[in-house]
């Protein structure tokens, strides 16, 4: 008999539609604006909005260039067919920062960026001399709502190489404050853009909405910096300036390049160190207003300067650098730009003194607008090298130093100041030495013979395993509190840094007067402690936060497990460094870690860091119990036994996906007729589920092998197998899904009852898509609110970072809709009251059992992962407990899902609803018979 559709079904189009009407709510606001009696101010707003509409809603729609550009540069034609994508000192793609355009960017420089990027991708010379006709777009990562979209435009215009002016207009797409999507058009203009550029060449220019000021898609000017890529001369002749960097000559032993064949110049100076952390003259901490180039970032002195390039020669080894002053450690892909605080240089590299010299320039009349902005005031210098031997007093990889050729009574005078690296990031240079310096004191407090007793029948981590670098949890007996890091800087005669170049060290007169089984280790310890400072009801809520710096060197004994060093802090004032600060070099350092064990992924750290000065002293402070729990028992082994054990995950489930759906084709085989029973959206999910990962799969295996080379080159073969076994059973069980959802589609549209199943089939697909939606959009304002700044900021979230994160966030909600693969079916029961048994007990309750084991092995992970549940409390209570719990909730709601697939089964596919429900039912389908 062919079902008719029934009341149920009418009340679920209805709740469906009343739902999207709740989704889509910003329409509910237009409908309110056209019933509502408006006032005048109301009415006028709203005329002028539906003006813009009419002028801009179409994106087809251009805007005229002879309108806003001719007075620029006149509008001409192209004399020929050919075109390019860059033109003057204008690659195909270059970026630039900008400032302004409240109303569709966010108008702050100091957020997480303000660059832009603009793009041609069409340039043809025209038949006007000297002008070009050129197309391309412009696109602003800082919008109000960057998750949907950016601020894009697609503009065209014309460039005179003779003036250097640009103008182009066009239309473009991003989102208001309020959430709204909006299409405005705009006028870009460019000045001092020409065929060629050097130091002192600043681009600027602005983008202007075309809608009066109080439309809907208007935005306020915004101003643009540009520094070219194309065509760059370099500026100065540094064989007049050498004078000027004489004194920098201080007798120390520093790298040379020509030292280093196998190094590039411009990844040495910019992708190892391009960060640093000022020193001040001591004066600096009374408020002396010559310490920087410019006044103090809101009333403080900045803490770091970093480097970033815009242009580098290796042949010439020359290189044009932005320097910025900042109060805080760079952050993101792409940095904020401030000409207040930013400085631009060009240097070139010294051999015979081995340093990199840099002459710089300031940015000049700068205002609310850059529109007058110009580079000039070259009187700035600055140096910087690498030191060729590390030590306790000394880590830093670059250390250099910025200072004017101005007189004290010039102005724009400053004093000379010294900036170093934060650390060594200069690993895998052959030219870099350790050089061990505490012998005697690491010998009295660290070689006593209590020291040197065995733990027979235990075992530990070696001294060159990455088991040596670990996170810590520290408190004192002051309630003082706070957590750190423990990042080893040499082990042996070997600069430490996991799976890179190992470098030989001299042997040291320690290595020679103590027993094989201990190793010369050299750390650098990193602390933060918070002080609380005001309780309400008995809880702090403010802290006084402290950063402690160590380094220190000592004695590790593998066969007892203990870490016994000395160290080093140097003295600051408010966090602030000062040149030649004081050293404080009586701080003892005692780690133990706990023996290893067979099959043991984590184990402990405990420890201590104290003074060894009097009571009496000033610089005397209380002892820091260390707790941690970092280690693993070796990184080789954990990575093979990681990926091991996801490769017999993966292998297991799609096995046993194999079998399930196996068993499902020999159920329809014998019952034809519960075929069209089954849902096809149900089958397309799953198919998919299985596809998407068989498309990636080429990248998944390139990627395991990088990082199998990397872990344990000697077990690749075994694993690599592995990976083709998994990969060979993921297609099986493909094929088999694939298969069982041709019989169906090809049963169901034979079937008697195929219009009937086919309208359940369409509501099963607009209910499915429409929770489906409303979970995206759910997973997209997750990810907005990490976006805000402050939260980015919070967490050192970079920009790549983050979008990683929406990549992860979306790849997980992809994984729920796989795990919620019955609901489809149990909709399709409901849509069509079926009474079939559509679904075999091994096919739903074996694919449930085949979607819970991800989970499982994520908690069996996280249970085990003593390192992530301790120490993510320090840093975000509410996440290591999130993921549990959702594995959790994810497992009782898989269970819940079969089991009504067997209620409905069992009785019908009404079983689930309400008793009313059900007798409404009843009377629809009695009175359509």
């Amino acid at each position: 008999m062919s079902m008719k559709p029934s009341i149920m079904i009418q009340v679920c189009k209805l709740t469906v539609f009343f739902l999207f009407i709740s989704f889509s709510a910003k329409s509910v606001s237009f409908a309110e604006i056209v019933f509502e009696e408006p006032n005048d101010d109301e009415s006028k707003a709203f005329q002028s909005a539906m003006t813009e509409v009419n002028v801009y809603s179409e994106s087809e729609c251009e805007v005229a260039y002879s309108d806003y550009c001719s007075s620029v540069v006149p509008e001409s034609v192209t004399n020929s067919k050919a075109y390019t994508e860059s033109f003057g000192a204008f690659d195909g793609y270059e970026t630039g920062y900008y400032i302004g355009g409240n109303g569709i960017l966010n108008p702050k420089i100091n957020t997480i960026s303000n660059s832009f990027s603009f793009e041609t991708r069409y340039v043809s010379k025209t038949v006007a001399d000297g002008v070009w006709k050129i197309e391309g777009s412009l696109m602003f990562y800082e919008s109000y709502d960057p998750i949907p979209s950016p601020f894009h435009l697609k503009l065209h215009g014309f460039w005179s190489e003779f003036s250097g002016n640009l103008c182009m207009v066009g239309t473009g797409s991003a989102y208001s404050k309020q959430a709204n999507l909006l299409t405005p058009a705009a006028v870009f203009r460019l000045r001092n853009l020409r065929n060629s550029s050097n130091i002192t060449t600043l681009i600027t220019g602005t983008l202007e909405s075309l809608s009066s000021s109080d439309g809907v898609y208007y935005f306020e000017p915004i101003s643009v910096v540009m520094f070219p890529l194309l065509n760059y001369e370099y500026t100065f002749d540094f064989r007049e300036f050498t004078h000027q960097f004489s004194g920098e000559r201080d007798g120390l032993k520093y790298l040379a390049f020509n030292e280093l064949p196998s190094r590039r110049f411009c990844s040495m100076i910019m992708g190892h160190v391009n960060e640093f952390k000022l020193q001040y003259t001591r004066d600096c901490s009374s408020g002396k207003q010559t310490c920087l180039p410019f006044v103090r970032l809101n009333g403080y002195l900045p803490h770091f300067l970093s480097f970033s390039s815009i242009r580098c020669s290796e042949v010439e080894r020359k290189i044009r650098v932005l320097i910025e002053f900042r109060n805080t450690s760079h952050v993101g892909k792409y940095p904020s730009f401030n000409p207040n605080t930013t400085l631009i240089g060009e240097g070139t590299w010294d051999d015979r003194e081995n340093q990199l010299f840099v002459l710089v320039c300031r940015f000049l009349d700068i205002g609310e607008s850059w529109s007058n902005a110009h580079v000039g005031d070259c009187k700035t210098r600055l140096s910087f090298r690498f030191p060729a031997i590390l030590s306790i007093r000394e880590i830093s990889s670059a250390m250099g130093q910025i200072w004017t050729t101005k007189t004290a009574n010039d102005s724009g005078y400053f004093d000379r100041t010294t900036f170093r690296s934060t650390g060594n990031h200069m690993v895998g240079v052959p030219g870099l030495k350790y050089e061990y310096t505490e012998f005697n004191r690491v010998k009295n407090l660290c070689l006593r013979k209590e020291q040197l007793l065995r733990n027979k029948g235990q075992s530990y981590p070696s001294g060159h395993s990455t088991d040596m670098k670990f996170d810590m949890l520290v408190k004192s007996s002051e309630n003082k509190h706070g957590w750190g890091s423990a990042d080893p800087l040499a082990i042996g005669d070997q600069l430490y840094k996991p799976y890179l170049f190992l470098m030989d060290l001299p042997g040291t007169m320690l290595e020679r007067a103590v027993p094989a089984r201990l190793m010369n280790v050299s750390y650098e310890v990193s602390i933060t402690l918070q002080t609380p400072i005001d309780a309400a009801n008995g809880v702090y809520v403010s802290y006084i936060e402290e950063k402690v710096e160590i380094t220190a060197e000592g004695i590790y004994d593998s066969d007892t497990g203990k870490l016994c060093m000395v160290g080093c802090r140097k003295l600051g004032f408010d966090n602030q460094v000062f040149e030649n600060a004081s050293v404080d070099c009586e701080i003892l350092l005692n780690f133990e870690f706990s023996p290893l064990k067979p099959n043991q992924i984590g184990g402990y750290i405990t420890g201590s860091i104290e003074s060894t000065r009097k009571s009496s002293d000033l610089l005397k402070f209380d002892r820091l119990e260390v707790y941690s729990a970092i280690y693993k028992t070796d990184q080789r082994k954990s990575s093979i036994w990681t990926m091991d054990h996801k490769s017999t995950t993966v292998l297991l489930s799609n096995t046993l996906m194999g079998i399930f759906v196996g068993l499902q084709l020999y159920y329809v085989q014998n019952n034809p007729n519960v075929l069209p029973s089954i849902s096809l959206v149900m089958l397309v999910i799953l198919t998919l589920g299985h596809m998407v990962p068989l498309a990636l799969d080429y990248e998944t295996l390139r990627s395991n092998k990088q990082h199998r080379n990397m872990v344990s080159p000697h077990n690749g073969g075994l694993i690599e197998l592995n990976e083709v076994i998994v990969t060979v059973v993921m297609v099986v069980a493909f094929l088999l899904l694939l298969c069982l959802l041709q019989l169906t589609a090809s049963a169901r549209s034979r079937d008697s009852n195929w219009k009937s199943l086919r309208f359940a089939e369409e509501m099963t697909l607009i209910v499915i898509a429409f929770l489906y939606a409303a979970g995206a959009k759910f997973t997209l304002l997750v990810a907005r609110e990490k976006r805000r700044p402050d939260v980015a900021l919070l967490y050192s979230s970079s920009v790549d970072s983050w979008y990683h994160s929406i990549y992860n966030d979306f790849k997980s909600y992809a994984g729920l809709i796989l795990d919620g693969f019955l609901l489809p079916q149990i909709l399709l029961n409901m849509f069509s009251n079926s009474k079939q048994k559509a679904l075999s007990c091994s096919f739903y309750i074996g694919t449930t059992f085949v979607r819970l084991l991800p989970h499982a092995y994520d908690l069996y992970c996280n249970l085990n992962s003593v390192y992530y549940s301790m120490l993510q409390v320090s840093v975000s209570p509410d996440r290591c407990f999130v993921s549990a719990a959702w594995d959790v909730t994810i497992f009782w709601g898989l269970l819940l899902l079969a089991a009504i697939i067997y209620l409905q089964q069992k009785f019908d596919g009404h079983c689930i609803l309400p008793s009313r429900l059900r007798l409404w039912e009843s009377h629809s389908e009695e009175f359509h018979s």
